[in-house]
């Protein structure tokens, strides 16, 4: 499976978000990588959630997608803010 475009994120933002929620991120970015993503994991969730969110979203878009969480000792680019597009003009 070939990773996602930068394109088919863009215009998955809303999809990205809700089922972000559901498996515990959230502020998700762009990120210099091809099909990855930049987010912030809830504290009480795990990279189980990651993988899982990972497995289902590649699944919907046909896609493949990597999530990079924020945190200590992680340094990834991020170009950015993948903005949620619910009720946008």
């Amino acid at each position: 499976m070939r990773p996602a475009t930068t394109a088919k994120l863009r215009a998955n933002a809303t999809t990205i978000h809700q089922l972000g929620r559901r498996h515990g991120l959230h502020s998700f970015a762009l990120s210099t990588e091809p099909g990855e993503l930049v987010a912030t994991l809830d504290p009480n969730r795990s990279y189980f959630d990651i993988t899982s969110f990972e497995k289902d979203l590649s699944s919907i878009l046909g896609a493949l997608v990597e999530v990079v969480p924020r945190g200590p000792g992680v340094e990834v680019e991020e170009t950015e803010p993948l903005n949620d597009l619910r009720g946008a003009a």
